[in-house]
């Protein structure tokens, strides 16, 4: 039973590639600076149609 679980681990660890094959550090930085601003964007936008009203 063991075996058939790491099997299956091993095989979906083997499906997704790793880090250093999706990014270079450049590119890591460059995602990393976009992915900051698009958060603080979406807050932003969001912070104009969401209030929060105290509890009586």
């Amino acid at each position: 039973m063991k075996k058939g679980h790491l099997d299956m681990i091993e095989r979906v660890y083997n499906d997704f590639p790793a880090f250093s094959d999706i990014f270079t550090e450049e590119t890591f930085y460059i995602f990393a600076f976009c992915f900051v601003l698009f958060t603080i964007l979406v807050a932003f936008i969001l912070s104009r149609f969401i209030t929060l009203k105290p509890m009586d």
